[in-house]
């Protein structure tokens, strides 16, 4: 079937933090000593991808430490394991790491990447009805205005108001029922394999990975480099 609706994640794909705090924490635990191979990296990044989106061991963390320094410093561990670090080395680095970000004084830019303004435009303008579906908890409360995003979306469902988080099947099902189309005629676009691509799926939706590292080149989905590409593919599908 054809798609008809074109729905967004937010955050890492169409405003990102440069640098990302992964990207700090690999430099500052390198800082620390710590020896960094490309497996290690790209390893941390595919298990930051799951942690977040909803896994057992992000809710088990929440269970345990609520939001405190302890939960940070319990998932500084987690990156460190994945990272190579041995169990004194996580012991002994995960505090440190925690209070150099928490008290981290260089600027983290907030940024939309410059292809997406003009792709969102040409989408519009090939009659494509897009949305946005972020799993924040709170309202954005003007936030798509400020950066410049909003005359391109129709509408903007945030999880938090929703009562429902992706990966979960209905946030996907919402947002479809938003864009007025069948699930089976909506994509989803998102940089986060198993919040976006494997809910966008088990909703039926049309799901297509925004992969900028090349972390995921091995997912049975259409994947992108950058949102600039999203409209060549779209006509291919």
């Amino acid at each position: 079937m054809t798609i008809k609706a074109v729905i967004f994640d937010l955050d890492g794909t169409l405003r990102v933090f440069q640098p990302t705090w992964e990207e700090i924490f690999i430099r500052e635990a390198q800082r620390l000593g710590l020896q960094v191979s490309p497996d290690a990296r790209r390893r941390l990044h595919r298990w930051s991808h799951y942690f977040w989106a909803s896994s057992d061991q992000l809710r088990r963390l929440l269970r345990q430490y609520g939001e405190s320094p302890e939960f940070w410093i319990a998932f500084n561990r987690e990156r460190l394991q994945r990272l190579g670090c041995d169990e004194p080395c996580t012991q002994e680095m995960a505090p440190k790491l925690y209070e150099r970000l928490n008290n981290f004084q260089e600027h983290v830019a907030d940024v939309v990447p410059e292809d997406v303004p003009p792709t969102l435009a040409t989408l519009r303008e090939r009659g494509y009805r897009l949305g946005l579906l972020t799993n924040r908890r709170f309202p954005l409360n003007g936030y798509l205005e400020e950066i410049g995003l909003a005359p391109y979306l129709d509408f903007a469902l945030v999880a938090g108001q929703i009562g429902v988080w992706k990966p979960a099947p209905e946030a996907f099902l919402k947002a479809a029922d938003a864009a007025g189309v069948p699930p089976a005629e909506a994509a989803y676009v998102g940089d986060n394999y198993y919040a976006d691509v494997l809910g966008a799926q088990q909703a039926g939706l049309q799901a297509i990975l925004l992969d900028k590292e090349g972390i995921f080149d091995d997912v049975p989905s259409p994947v992108i480099r950058r949102i600039g590409d999203l409209p060549s593919l779209l006509e291919r599908l």
